[in-house]
């Protein structure tokens, strides 16, 4: 993923400085991004995640989300007036590291958990609704947006996401054109 580093530092802090990180709107200078850091440039990836939640019937339940299996999940939708509640992501990684802003300040060391997706668009063209018998369709947010690939905090997490193919309607295009990608199975 290109900018992998810089997002991945812009993503940080966010979450030291605890800007609403649902909207994304601040831009953070080069200083900033390297008053980042990281002792060692060690950050550690484990295989799954468990995200609880309280189901219709007042049950508590979790999901269990693994990047190479039961990868999608729903976020509610950052945006003031959504056309569809929930925004859904493809999880790529699941990390987890120590950090801390070097400024002028004393320098606090804070855990942070952090996964990697790859951001699912609603179809704009589909009528889904309760009124249309018909589920929303997503898919992949397109190469040529910038933010296809985000970082996002576990907590944003609403529940893993069963997202089923649509093969009726063919084969789709796949949205990363060029070269290999870390966001298709393989890395191929």
């Amino acid at each position: 993923c290109q900018n992998f580093i810089p997002k991945f530092k812009h993503h940080i802090l966010y979450r030291i400085q605890k800007l609403d990180i649902t909207y994304c709107n601040h831009t953070f200078t080069d200083e900033e991004h390297n008053s980042v850091i990281i002792p060692n440039n060690t950050i550690y990836a484990v295989q799954t995640m468990q995200v609880h939640y309280t189901t219709y019937d007042l049950r508590c339940e979790y999901d269990t989300i693994n990047p190479q299996m039961h990868s999608d999940v729903m976020v509610l939708s950052g945006e003031t007036t959504p056309s569809h509640p929930y925004w859904y992501a493809c999880v790529l990684g699941i990390y987890h590291l120590e950090t801390w802003i070097h400024n002028s300040g004393q320098p606090v060391k804070q855990h942070l958990e952090v996964l990697w997706v790859r951001w699912l668009a609603p179809l704009q063209n589909n009528k889904s609704s309760a009124r249309h018998a018909c589920l929303p369709k997503v898919a992949f947010v397109e190469e040529s947006d910038s933010d296809m690939f985000r970082f996002l905090d576990p907590r944003q997490v609403v529940s893993g996401a069963h997202l089923i193919p649509v093969f009726a309607l063919g084969h789709g295009i796949s949205s990363l054109c060029y070269g290999k990608s870390l966001a298709r199975p393989g890395g191929a």
